[in-house]
């Protein structure tokens, strides 16, 4: 039986330029491999498209979820109502994915890059180009878009640093450049009054490509033998609290290897959540209501969630 918003998307679907599913499994879509379905899932072709879908969603009042690379979300086992809209799988536009060089000097490189890009995509190119200034995005999975609002960060970089402005489509349906300064950068997130992030300019700097691939391959090295990454995950769980690091708190309350279901805390991170094959996100909710509890109770520390919990 098809919803009302699923009749209404049907009705300009041939003037639509990208690809919507409906009653999509999310879990496709996600790096933890979790997620019910999504009552239609939006892949615009090109800003005609995202304009369109933005206008639909007003004129219907239904909710919106953007969705990058599903990195960093756990989507409920029912799944997502109303309309998910993603520029960066492959159905997307390539509009979305582009890099273009803005400007350049002597020592430094304006890089105009899509939302939809993937981090290491982008990374690959700065470093074939010679580019300095993204080797701290090494690792992190997900897509630029993603990447600058929850302002990504690793060995003490974050987005923020690098970011010139940001190309952004407002709540009056209006693509505009919005600068770095206008920008309130947090720890993991950034306050970015926007519907969506379309792209970003990055203030980068002429380097040695040698020296790049380098420090590359040096933060790749640390993360492999650091984290989890043989298993489907959604990165760190919780925020480091100021002056502490989340996963030794869990592991000092004993949680390491912990599981509920096929959900496991991860024996490598003890601040990364695996799926051992066929988890529910009712496994993943109740290990993280686990680990909160008995972190506060044995520490008195309060750890703030860094995973975004999405649907039901």
């Amino acid at each position: 039986m098809t919803t009302r918003i699923q009749d209404s998307l049907s009705s300009f679907i041939k003037e639509f330029k990208g690809v919507i599913l409906f009653d999509e499994p999310m879990s496709r879509h996600t790096s933890f491999r979790i997620g019910g379905p999504s009552e239609a899932i939006v892949f615009p072709g090109n800003e005609d498209d995202l304009l369109k879908i933005f206008s639909f969603i007003r004129r219907k009042k239904v909710p919106l979820f953007m969705l990058g690379e599903g990195t960093n979300i756990l989507v409920g086992d029912r799944g997502i109502r109303g309309v998910v809209v993603s520029l960066s799988s492959k159905f997307a536009g390539n509009c979305f994915k582009s890099i273009v060089t803005v400007k350049e000097d002597a020592r430094s490189v304006y890089l105009y890059a899509g939302a939809g890009i993937a981090l290491a995509k982008l990374l690959r190119y700065t470093t074939e180009k010679g580019i300095s200034g993204l080797e701290f995005t090494a690792g992190i999975p997900g897509s630029l878009g993603g990447a600058v609002i929850m302002n990504a960060g690793s060995y003490g970089k974050e987005m923020g640093e690098v970011i010139d402005s940001v190309r952004i489509l407002d709540h009056n349906a209006k693509i505009k450049e919005l600068p770095a300064e206008d920008i309130s950068f947090h720890y993991r997130y950034a306050r970015i009054p926007a519907v969506a992030v379309l792209g970003a300019v990055l203030r980068l700097t002429k380097g040695d490509t040698e020296k790049i691939r380098n420090t590359i391959k040096e933060n790749l090295i640390r993360k492999k033998n650091t984290q989890p990454l043989d298993k489907p995950s959604a990165g760190s769980v919780f925020k480091n609290p100021t002056g502490m690091r989340a996963w030794q708190l869990i592991d000092s309350v004993g949680l390491r290897g912990t599981c509920i279901g096929n959900a496991r805390v991860s024996e490598k991170h003890p601040n990364f959540i695996v799926n051992n094959g066929g988890a529910k996100a009712r496994d993943v909710l109740s290990l993280i209501r686990q680990i909160g509890h008995k972190v506060e109770y044995k520490t008195g520390v309060t750890l703030e969630l860094e995973v975004k919990i999405i649907g039901t």
